[in-house]
Parts: structure tokens; C-alpha cells; sequence
């Protein structure tokens, strides 16, 4: 019966835990990843006291304080005594299961706590470094103990537990710039936010915030000119980082004239004649320039004979011309055409060293110039087939007396 009664006892004391649990004064936790300080029933009669789910960041340092007091009365009729505690870190979500020291390097291990007359008000400080970046649950799981078969009218088994993060909080950082000084080459193209990042201890990665407040480069002139820059993380703390661009000049090339590849030519009257066929032009900085060939100049008639001349212009991109003049000869055979020699007249001042032509010297030229046949004459031809007839007349009959 007595076992019974003490049962019962109990069952009214976890009851009372439930609903008139007194936690006294808590502090706020300074890590924002905690759940708020907790107080519920685990199973059988145990209530956990603490934060759950706190991320712990791998080389990072904690502090926490865990402090509890046991309520044992004096009287010999209003006793409760035996109550246990367990403080420290817990794997998450395991009903007291010690977080293991491979996650965690620390000074002490977790603490087992019993009330009794002479100790009944317990404080603990836990110091950790995280090893990795896991969770863990801090703080104290509370235990009734014993409950004599006298009640107490109204009387806590524990009171004033109170679980207090400690670790001094990181002042907040300013976020970094990354942006050098840059040296480009005149008109070329210029991003002032290309190859420029920014990062935050905080907030990672914050390139997109970036803020271009000041730009003064030309890159149509050379010079040195000044790039600012400015950005701002969630804690409201700007980083502002100015850069120089300089602009080089670009480097100037002497500039060479183009070629004109073209040859003389000589083609048959009533032949086509197409005055760019087979013509090219070449720059060393243009490339082929054939396309801008020019024909300043065009004499040719091919319905004639005769000595022509073909003009060809061409200009490249530095406004350096290149010009050159060809022959075109126009014959009826194919046969090149040689230009006769004119005669200087008598006192022509042109060939002061020619001794003047008197008259009678030039009746004589005359004479011997009548008497010697022309050429393509048709009597010229008849005399000489009727000496070549005679020869041979005279040949055979000389061979017939002969034989005789």
C-alpha cells in the first residue's frame, strides 16, 4: 500500500513540474542559430532545460553556464531529496546521449549532479571548440529523484535553472573589396566592375552589391584615371576601395605604301581588252586591296594598231597611294610594233652634234632609195623564178652534148 502511495506522490510532484515550473531569470543567448531556451518533459519524469539545435561552427570557441537549485527542505515533513541532474552537450534530439569529443575539444566532460542536505545549488561552465561544423543540444536534463509518502502542499523539485551562453560575440567585420589597379591600352573597352569581387565574414559571397561611385576613364585618351567603389554587408558596415586605371597610348606603326602587280600586254586588233583582268593589289596592314583598284587612265583602241597606256591608282586605309602605268600594244599579227626612227630635218636644234644634210646630199639618198626594190614588190619575184628557168635549161642541154 505504501508503494502505492508513493507512486501516486509522484505522479502529483512530475505533474507540478509541468505547470509550475519556475525557471528564474534566463539570459538571451548572443548565437542566433540557437532555439530559444526550452523546458520540456523528455520521458519518464526527466525535463530538459537549454537550448536545442545549436549550430557549431568547426574552429569556432563556446562558452555556456549552466546553474540549477535542487528545492530540499529541512523539515522532517517536507522533504524531497535524491533529485539528479545531468548538465552538458547532448547529441540533438537523444534524451541525453553525451555529445562525442570527436565534435568537440573541451575542458570537462558532462556532470552528474544529486541533491541532498548539504549540496543542493550546482553551477557549471562548459568550454568548447567545435571540431567540424555540427549541432548539439546545451544545457540540463532534470531528474525527481525520491519523493517521501508525505507531500508537500506546494514545493519544486528543482528552481532557478538558468542556461547562459557566454561566448563573447564577434564584433561585426567590415567586407573586403577585391580590386586592383589596371593598366589597358587606348580605346580599348573597359568594365570597371570586370574581374572586381567583395566578401563578407558574415555574409559570404556580395559581389552583387558592389557600387561603382566614381568613374572618370577615357580610353580615347591616355592618362591615369580614378575607379571608386563602395560596399555594404547586413550589419550595416561599408567598405569603400578606390583603384587607378591608366591608359597607355596605343603604339603607332609606320605605314607602308600598297603594290600594284601588273604587266605589259599585247593583243590583236578587234581582240576584247578588259583593263583590270589579271591585275592585284596588296597592302602589308590592309591585306588585298584588289577591290579598290582605280583606272585613271585608258588609251587603248583595239580596233587599231598601235602603242597604248593603261593607268592604275590604289589607296590604302592610311591614305597611301600607289599608282602604275602599263603598255598595251595592239598588233594585226600578233608582231610587236617597233616605233621608226624619225629623220632630224636640216638646222633642227635637237642634235646639235649632227652635221646639217646638204641638198645635193639628199637628192643622192633619194636616188639610191628608188633603186632599191621594196619589199613584197611582185616583178622582183618573176625575175628571179625566169633566171632560175633559164639555169636549169641550160643545165640539162650542157648535159646532153656531153653524152653524145
Amino acid at each position: 500500500m505504501k508503494k502505492i502511495i508513493a507512486l501516486i506522490t509522484t505522479v502529483a510532484l512530475l505533474s507540478m513540474v509541468v505547470f509550475n515550473f519556475i525557471p528564474g531569470v534566463v539570459a538571451n543567448a548572443a548565437n542566433t542559430s540557437e532555439s530559444n531556451l526550452t523546458y520540456k518533459d523528455v520521458r519518464g519524469g526527466f525535463y530538459f532545460v537549454g537550448y536545442e539545435n545549436v549550430q557549431l561552427e568547426k574552429g569556432k570557441t563556446y562558452k555556456y553556464k549552466v546553474s540549477y537549485e535542487a528545492n530540499v527542505d529541512m523539515t522532517m515533513t517536507d522533504t524531497i531529496t535524491g533529485q539528479s541532474a545531468k548538465a552538458g552537450l547532448f547529441i540533438p534530439s537523444s534524451s541525453g546521449a553525451e555529445l562525442t569529443n570527436t565534435a568537440v575539444t573541451r575542458t570537462q566532460g558532462n556532470v552528474m549532479d544529486v541533491a541532498n542536505d548539504d549540496s543542493k545549488t550546482f553551477t557549471h561552465t562548459f568550454e568548447f571548440t567545435a571540431n567540424e561544423d555540427t549541432k548539439a543540444d546545451i544545457g540540463v536534463f532534470l531528474g525527481a529523484g525520491s519523493v517521501l509518502p508525505t507531500t508537500p502542499e506546494a514545493s519544486l523539485i528543482w528552481k532557478n535553472v538558468t542556461v547562459v551562453n557566454e561566448t563573447p560575440a564577434e564584433a561585426p567585420t567590415a567586407p573586403v573589396i577585391n580590386a586592383e589597379d589596371k593598366t589597358i591600352k587606348q580605346n580599348e573597352t573597359f568594365n570597371p566592375l570586370n574581374e572586381v569581387t567583395a566578401t563578407d565574414k558574415k555574409d559570404g559571397d556580395i559581389t552583387s552589391a558592389i557600387r561603382v561611385t566614381k568613374n572618370t576613364v577615357d580610353t580615347t585618351k591616355s592618362g591615369e584615371y580614378d575607379v571608386d567603389y563602395k560596399v555594404t554587408n547586413s550589419s550595416k558596415i561599408t567598405t569603400l576601395k578606390s583603384i587607378k586605371v591608366t591608359v597607355t597610348k596605343e603604339a603607332v606603326t609606320a605605314n607602308t605604301a600598297p603594290v600594284i602587280n601588273a604587266k605589259d600586254q599585247t593583243i590583236k586588233v578587234g581582240d576584247l581588252f578588259n583593263s583590270l583582268k589579271g591585275v592585284t593589289a596588296t597592302d602589308k596592314e590592309d591585306g588585298d586591296l584588289t577591290a579598290k583598284i582605280k583606272v585613271t587612265k585608258d588609251t587603248v583602241n583595239n580596233s587599231k594598231k598601235g602603242v597604248y597606256q593603261v593607268t592604275y591608282t590604289v589607296t590604302d586605309s592610311g591614305n597611301l597611294s600607289a599608282t602604275l602605268t602599263i603598255k598595251v600594244t595592239v598588233t594585226q599579227d600578233l608582231t610587236l610594233i617597233i616605233e621608226p626612227i624619225k629623220l632630224v630635218e636640216s638646222g633642227t636644234p635637237s642634235d646639235p652634234t649632227t652635221p646639217k644634210q646638204t641638198a645635193r646630199n639628199a637628192e643622192t639618198a633619194d636616188v639610191k632609195a628608188s633603186k632599191i626594190p621594196k619589199t613584197g614588190d611582185n616583178s622582183m619575184i618573176w625575175l628571179v623564178l625566169a633566171g632560175l628557168g633559164l639555169a636549169t635549161v641550160g643545165i640539162t642541154t650542157y648535159r646532153k652534148k656531153a653524152n653524145r
